[in-house]
C-alpha cells in the first residue's frame, strides 16, 4: 500500500500512524504549498489548551511556490520560541528528560528548505520511536483523487479527524479534556516507548 503525503513540521499523530502502517509513503513536495497547514506547524499541549507553533517560511514564486521550494525564515528566532514552548508544555512529562537532547537538536541547527528540515524531523522522531521511516518523495504531483491513499489534503488543523483515538495520559489532562492528534511530541513525552504500540493500533473511523 503507497501512502501520499504533505510534507509536516513535527507531525500530527494521525501522520506517523500512516507512516508507520503504511508499506511506503511518499511526500509530495511538487503540490503547491499550503499555508495554514501541517506543513509548517505543529499543535502542543500546553497549560492554556492547545497551543499551534508556526515556522516562519519564504515563498519564492508567491502563492504558485511548491513545496519542494518553500524556504524557511530566520530574521526571527523562531527556533528558540518553538524550543522555550515545547519546553514549558512538556518538562513534567513523564518522558521529556529522556528524549529532550534529541528534540532541542533539531533547533540547534539551519535547514536549506522547510522540506528538508521536516524530513530530517520525521526520521529523528521515527528513530525515538523505534521504525524506520519507509519515506520517500513523489516524482511529480499527484492529481487528488487518484489514488485511494492519498492524505495531503485529508490531515488538516481545519478538518475533522481521520483516525479514531484512543486516550492517553496528558500533562494537563487535569484541566482539559483529552487533546486529539496533536503533534507526535506529545505522544512522544507522554507515551516513550510505548509510542510504537499506540501508533500501531490508530485505526481510520
Amino acid at each position: 500500500m503507497m501512502t501520499i503525503l504533505s510534507t509536516a513540521y513535527f507531525p500530527p499523530i494521525s501522520w506517523m500512524a500512516l507512516l508507520l502502517q503504511s508499506a511506503s509513503s511518499q511526500v509530495d513536495l511538487f503540490e503547491t504549498y499550503q499555508k495554514q497547514s501541517y506543513r509548517n506547524r505543529c499543535r502542543l499541549g500546553t497549560a492554556n489548551g492547545v497551543m499551534s507553533l508556526s515556522v516562519p517560511v519564504k515563498k519564492p514564486n508567491g502563492n504558485q511556490t511548491i513545496s519542494r521550494d518553500v524556504l524557511i525564515e530566520y530574521k526571527q528566532n523562531w527556533p528558540l520560541v518553538h524550543w522555550r514552548s515545547i519546553q514549558a508544555a512538556y518538562q513534567s512529562s513523564p518522558f521529556f528528560l529522556y528524549y529532550q537532547d534529541e528534540i532541542e537538536a533539531v533547533f540547534l541547527q539551519k535547514y536549506d528548505s522547510l522540506a528538508s528540515m521536516n524530513r530530517y524531523i520525521v526520521e529523528e522522531i521515527a528513530g525515538l520511536i523505534g521504525f524506520q521511516a519507509a519515506l520517500s518523495n513523489t516524482n511529480d504531483f499527484i492529481l487528488p483523487d487518484t489514488l485511494e491513499h492519498d492524505f495531503r489534503f485529508k490531515i488538516h488543523p481545519k478538518k475533522p479527524m481521520v483516525f479514531s483515538f484512543e486516550k492517553y495520559s496528558q500533562v494537563f489532562e487535569h484541566k482539559y479534556p483529552f487533546m486529539e492528534d496533536l503533534s507526535i511530541l506529545d505522544l512522544l513525552f507522554n507515551l516513550g516507548p510505548e509510542s510504537l504500540y499506540y501508533l500501531e493500533n490508530i485505526s481510520l473511523k
